[in-house]
């Protein structure tokens, strides 16, 4: 153990406003996020396989010449 000691009076705890919280949730906005975000990964999935499916069919052209 350190030979500091941490005086618990001086730490300031963080105040959260509550403003800026809702209660309420909205499900479509929650679904469209997500959907969002499949999007997203789907798109590199595509990219990523084009990309991979090129290597292979310039490979396969260059070694039956």
């Amino acid at each position: 153990m350190s030979s500091e000691q941490i005086k618990i009076d001086t730490l300031e705890i963080p105040k959260v406003i509550d403003s800026n919280i809702s209660t309420k949730v909205d499900i479509n906005q929650l679904i469209s996020k997500a959907r969002e975000k499949e999007r997203k990964e789907n798109k590199l999935n595509y990219i990523l396989l084009s990309i991979a499916g090129s290597i292979i069919l310039s490979i396969a052209l260059i070694l039956s010449l």
